[in-house]
């Protein structure tokens, strides 16, 4: 058991370090929400509250 922890935790710090080097540009929290709310709006016109 406590090797797959170690695995894990071996695991998670690749992944984090990995995203943290990524210098790809990301989404920021705007578009997400912006994007979100669009999509809420193109529901709300399929359909309308009962």
């Amino acid at each position: 058991m406590a090797a797959e922890a170690n695995s894990y935790d071996a695991w998670f710090c690749a992944q984090v370090h990995a995203a943290l080097e990524d210098a790809r540009s990301g989404t920021s929290q705007v578009q997400v929400m912006q994007a979100a709310q669009a999509l809420i709006d193109a529901k709300r016109k399929v359909e309308p509250k009962s």
